[in-house]
């Protein structure tokens, strides 16, 4: 093994143990280094070095002392430690057809503003827009804004930076991550949706302490994010997560990928509008659907659980080879409460080989539209190295 590569092997091990370290300090809030040491069964001397290095980034600080009444330990109580709040801000971008929903969050997941603006961002002549909102947003707060995360709906290669969406032709081969960060001065890194979703279940949402996990996200499209031991898992250059173009349907209708019969051309949210104004021709977006289920509304709720089946059984094939801890369920057809999450889970129950289906917990998602941002705080964080 050359000296080289050594290094990186050693580089991308603390970069994992840096993750623990900041997944339990999510989880728990404040933590003493003994705790953090017994939790990820690291060394205390491993531990105190991680601490020291992310205070000196300004990412955790050390205040407060434990209680010993409630750890049990005798001798000198430890120093509690947390994430810093207000300080290393992100501005996190979520990208969506018609919209761009944008959060300046702090190292610790707390939003300090949050904005909506109605811009159609499949069209890329208005890439140099989003760039003024995000320099609008960070105005106040700018000299603590380090990085800009942007949520993409779409393939992200991780070689070139470059995005592959359907639902984005005029982004094909284009990298939005340098012309950001060239026309804002901010650090960017460019995501795909639902894995930043993930990220943000996992560190923030219903998925908090969990290491193998998949989420869901039913919307115009359908994608899932994967955190397999802990980690994001893109694949070699990106493009996991494709859900929506499993084919279920061999003589089935074309999609927008240039295959036939995929799953989103029966169970996107788009194909569900569509079937629902037969019988509720004033339903037009996906918030007037979500009204609908809310309400009660038997049709409604009959086209998303019908939906939630057909997703469920694919959602159950890919439990059957990754047998994850848990399935969170997310997206637009989740907007109206729990009966996406239920089909589905009734769709893993049946599908999957029932000893993976008893380990595996298929939950609503908890963070709604802010998935994303929030995970984008989590990619931010896991950048400082």
């Amino acid at each position: 093994m050359s000296i080289m590569s050594g290094s990186r092997g050693l580089g991308a091990l603390r970069a994992v143990n840096r993750r623990r370290l900041l997944d339990l300090l999510r989880e728990h809030g404040e933590i003493s280094r003994a705790d953090l040491a017994r939790l990820t069964e690291l060394s205390a001397t491993t531990v105190s070095s991680l601490v020291t290095e992310l205070a000196a980034e300004g990412v955790v600080t050390e205040a407060g002392l434990e209680n010993p009444r409630r750890t049990g330990r005798t001798g000198r109580p430890g120093r509690l430690v947390r994430l810093v709040g207000g300080r290393g801000l992100v501005v996190a971008l979520d990208l969506s057809r018609e919209q761009v929903q944008a959060a300046v969050c702090d190292l610790s997941g707390a939003v300090v503003t949050e904005r909506r603006w109605p811009l159609p961002v499949h069209d890329i002549e208005n890439l140099p827009r989003i760039a003024e909102l995000v320099n609008e947003l960070a105005e106040g707060p700018r000299d603590l804004v380090s990085r800009l995360v942007v949520a993409v709906p779409g393939v992200v290669d991780t070689r070139t930076g470059q995005v592959n969406s359907a639902r984005l032709p005029s982004w094909q081969h284009i990298a939005p991550g340098p012309v950001l960060a060239a026309a804002t001065g901010l650090e960017t890194f460019v995501e795909n949706d639902a894995d930043l979703c993930a990220l943000g279940e996992r560190a923030f949402g219903a998925a908090v302490g969990l290491s193998d996990v998949v989420y869901l996200k039913a919307s115009s499209g359908i994608g899932v994010g994967l955190v397999l031991t802990g980690h994001l898992y893109r694949g070699k250059h990106g493009g996991t997560g494709e859900l929506g173009h499993v084919q279920v349907d061999e003589f089935g209708d074309l999609c927008l990928c240039g295959n036939r019969g995929c799953l989103e051309t029966l169970a996107s949210v788009d194909v569900v509008l569509t079937a629902l104004r037969v019988v509720r021709p004033e339903v037009q977006t996906p918030a007037d659907l979500a009204d609908l289920v809310r309400a009660g509304d038997r049709a409604a709720i009959r086209v998303v659980t019908d939906a939630g089946a057909a997703i469920g059984k694919a959602v159950a094939a890919l439990c059957n080879v990754l047998a994850p801890q848990a399935v969170v369920v997310g997206g637009e057809l989740a907007d109206g409460g729990t009966h996406l999450a239920g089909a589905v889970r009734d769709a893993v129950n049946r599908y999957t080989k029932p000893l993976t289906a008893e380990g595996i917990a298929v939950l609503p998602a908890e963070l709604g539209r802010r998935a994303a941002l929030l995970g984008a705080v989590t990619t931010a964080v896991e950048a400082v190295q």
